[in-house]
């Protein structure tokens, strides 16, 4: 019997890219499903994600409705490796390309996406194409693709037994501007859809919202048309896109239309924490899937292989946050894989293999970063369809390391589980422009409860104003600026900054007015002339400080029980040390009391705590994160985890080795006494 709910103890995932065309009677002439069969055992793979169909478009099955890749030469090679896998014990995921599909964009040109111009994804001056010309873009707004994908689904699910299926690409590649987009729209709004993109203009934002409520209900289409057929089956979209731009029109509601949440993404470590975090937060079911590339520094270096130290790092900082690695590689046009690349996999999971049945619990934050995603763009630049800043993403990741590195331990949390604020001592929101009336009422409460909120940069301003009477008024039209500490903001810069010296902003910053006389500490400052004009400047190779203001850059406030403290300028977001430095200090302000953690390791070594409730027991992992090949081995350190859990034995696992530990002041003290890359400890209550 196919067993629906795999994924709840699958932690070693596989996906080998298949997106092969036909030109070429060799390409996947040589697929073997023995020598696939092969690798998935070398890498110790639970759960293989295999193809289906690809974004070119052509079916690895005898298909009906479409048509099936000639290397195959008519023979299902495809079922004989999924009858392997389940010979082999293995969970066989399919996977189906949506949107992106070439063989049918050939066929039924009506089914194409067009852009304001009236060209398709494959013409060379197509405008705002997010992957570039080689992909035949197809609208999920057309009723005739719809049900060619309803009756694709039917005959994969006919002829394959699966345990789940994996939908590809559910987003918006382009701003579409088909037959079907505008009749849609039309029917449901009595408007044309703009063909300006303009965040100050109501009608943009209308049709903005609207996008990703059409690619929500295209999901929940598509994850229906899978439970039609197979009631219970999990399905997932790729949710990478839900830490995109605005462009992609992705918001919760395609996560929602999934059984667990998961994507593939290819920032750094750093980057991988934060997405693990808002997976964990947002996912129906745990585990949350992390997805990511084999290849160095992705798909597209086809050969190249990340170290095994990074290999390592991407599982065992998912494992940390008790989420399932999926490794990604893409065959070769022949058919074949490395068997050498899963030798190395098989290593990397083989060694966390023992680690897997401590993966419980709920885990431990005390503050929470809020990231929105109706919030995933930049109001303040014009909009260019071939580059897209995204300011939020930068500024929460800012503020995501700066915590990571204070051995603070926090979530990120989305407006879809916007209540989940409520038991945290510290919440950030930054950058983040657009927020609705239940989520200005949501941050509120929490405040006047006794939370505290730091709220940064181009933050909408309707949440300023409610809590501290702030009146925002514009931005400096300098695009550098300076953060110059008051007398009472002074101890949060310590002696590095100073009201003749300021800390360095590389962007404008917020015009406000204070008139409830909240405590600022800090003003803005400027430079002596406007970084844009190049005609006249003080300092040839910089723009120093010139000029002080008493405008608000930083100001502190109560509203209800709780602490407010609002930034002009979303400074957390910039790299330098300092500025993280800053911001640490002033979340201390915010946080008030004894961290949860503390330790004498270096600052890149990473903390996470999970909470058993129902074993009695914490699991706490530390993990080795630096962004290099070969990562250095550390000596002891000490680590000290402030609990009111009654602890009375401490071990290192898997081995369940027991750990000297002390208690003094609320707080269980013990040597860690070196670390490779990861550690596990369980405390017993």
């Amino acid at each position: 019997m196919t067993d629906y709910n795999w994924f709840k103890t699958s932690y070693r995932r596989n996906l080998v890219d298949m997106h092969i065309d036909q030109w070429d009677e060799t390409f996947l002439a040589s697929f073997d499903p023995g020598q696939y069969y092969d690798c998935l055992q070398r890498g110790r793979i639970k759960s293989p994600m295999i193809y289906l169909n690809s974004h070119v478009g052509l079916c690895n099955w005898p298909s009906a409705s479409g048509a099936m890749h000639e290397g195959f030469r008519g023979r299902n090679k495809i079922k004989e490796l999924v009858d392997l896998c389940h010979t082999g014990g293995m969970d066989v995921i399919g996977y189906y390309s949506l949107i992106y599909n070439n063989w049918a964009y050939d066929r039924h040109p009506e089914w194409r996406m067009v852009d304001r111009n009236g060209k398709t994804s494959r013409e060379r001056d197509a405008v705002g194409i997010s992957c570039g010309g080689r992909y035949g873009l197809l609208c999920p707004n057309n009723l005739g693709y719809r049900s060619f994908i309803s009756e694709q689904l039917q005959e994969m699910l006919d002829i394959y037994t699966l345990e789940g299926v994996f939908l590809d690409m559910t987003f918006w590649p382009m701003i579409c501007h088909c037959e079907s987009c505008c009749q849609r729209y039309l029917d449901e709004t009595g408007l044309e859809i703009p063909y300006v993109v303009d965040w100050q203009d109501e009608r943009w934002l209308q049709f903005a919202q609207v996008r990703e409520q059409w690619m929500g209900e295209f999901a929940r289409y598509c994850s229906a048309a899978v439970k039609q057929l197979r009631p219970g089956m999990p399905v997932e979209h790729n949710f990478a896109n839900g830490c995109q731009s605005w462009q992609f029109g992705v918001d919760e509601s395609v996560s929602e239309a999934c059984d667990y949440t998961g994507g593939d993404l290819y920032g750094g470590s750093y980057h991988e924490s934060f997405v693990c975090k808002m997976y964990y937060e947002l996912t129906r079911n745990q585990p949350f899937e992390y997805m990511t590339s084999r290849c160095d520094p992705g798909l597209a270096d086809h050969t190249t292989t990340k170290s095994e130290d990074t290999l390592r790092l991407h599982n065992y900082l998912t494992l940390a946050h008790h989420g399932a690695m999926l490794f990604i590689d893409a065959i070769d046009p022949a058919g074949t894989l490395n068997p050498a690349v899963y030798d190395t996999i098989g290593g990397v999971f083989g060694e966390s293999i023992p680690y897997e049945p401590f993966l419980t619990g709920r885990m431990v934050s005390d503050i929470a970063v809020y990231f929105s995603l109706e919030s995933k763009m930049d109001r303040k630049q014009p909009v260019n369809l071939t580059e897209y800043s995204y300011p939020q993403l930068r500024s929460a990741v800012g503020a995501a390391m700066a915590l990571t590195d204070a051995r603070h331990l926090f979530t990120v949390i989305t407006g879809a589980r916007k209540e989940r604020i409520h038991d945290k001592k510290v919440v950030i929101v930054t950058d983040a422009p657009f927020l609705s009336a239940e989520e200005i009422d949501n941050f509120a409460q929490y405040v006047s409860g006794g939370g505290s909120l730091y709220m940064g940069g181009d933050t909408c301003p309707a949440l300023a104003q409610r809590l501290l009477g702030l009146d925002v008024y514009g931005n400096t039209t300098e695009k550098i600026t300076y953060i110059a500490p008051t007398a009472e903001g002074q101890p949060y810069f310590e002696n590095m900054f100073s009201r003749d010296y300021p800390i360095h902003f590389n962007g404008s910053q917020l015009l406000a007015r204070n008139p409830a006389g909240h405590t600022v500490l800090a003003t803005i400052t400027l430079p002596y002339t406007d970084p844009a004009d190049p005609a006249r400047f003080a300092s040839i190779h910089s723009n120093p400080p010139g000029i002080k203001t008493d405008d608000p850059s930083l100001v502190f406030g109560r509203y209800g029980k709780g602490r407010v403290l609002w930034s002009a300028s979303a400074f957390e977001g910039n790299p330098q040390h300092a500025h993280k430095d800053v911001f640490s200090r002033l979340i201390g302000l915010l946080y008030g009391g004894s961290q949860t953690v503390e330790s004498s390791a270096p600052f890149f070594v990473q903390f996470t705590l999970f909470d058993d409730a129902e074993r009695g027991r914490l699991l706490l992992h530390i993990v080795n994160v630096q962004e290099q090949a070969v990562l250095i081995r550390l000596g002891g350190f000490t680590v000290k985890l402030r609990t009111d859990k009654p602890v009375k034995e401490v071990k290192l696992l898997p081995e369940e080795t027991r750990v000297p530990f002390a208690c003094k002041d609320g707080q269980i003290i013990f040597e860690a006494d070196r670390l490779d890359i990861f550690k596990m400890y369980l405390m017993e209550y």
